[in-house]
């Protein structure tokens, strides 16, 4: 994985209102930064060190978690991606996609727990175990 290095510099949560009928969950992540740098000891080798904001609101006025972090990457797209950045602050879209996977997996596990200490709901829909009966299924989607 081109993915070498991860850390937060900045986390915020907060509960506004106590949750109430339907609440709309959305998450957003945001690549605010591209700077290139360099990784090794010995051998030093071209980075990315990239900085992001991943951030979850509750809607209607329940509250939101706000991550903010650098991750670094390294790879063979370094150079085009820091090129791309630099003249249209838009990601390498093969960069972007490896870099956002990687936020998911590792900022929603951290929200998860803060959103649970915090009585928010989770910010992903874990799955259910339920009894069919009949025709009548209780309505279990999701909206988040």
């Amino acid at each position: 994985m081109p993915i070498v290095g991860f850390y937060l510099k900045n986390l915020n949560a907060f509960r506004k209102n106590q949750p109430k009928d339907r609440i709309d969950i959305n998450t957003t992540v945001n690549i605010l930064n591209i700077e290139k740098t360099s990784i090794g000891i010995k051998n030093k080798e071209s980075a990315l060190d990239v900085s992001f904001e991943f951030f979850t609101k509750y809607e209607p006025n329940v509250g939101e978690i706000r991550l903010e972090g650098n991750v670094m990457y390294i790879g063979n797209k370094v150079n085009d991606a820091l090129k791309l950045w630099k003249k249209e602050k838009r990601v390498l879209p093969e960069v972007d996609v490896e870099i956002k996977n990687f936020l998911f997996r590792k900022c929603m596990t951290i929200e998860i727990n803060l959103a649970e200490n915090m009585s928010l709901p989770p910010p992903i829909m874990f799955p259910t175990v339920m009894i069919k009966r009949g025709e009548e299924q209780k309505d279990t989607r999701y909206i988040g």
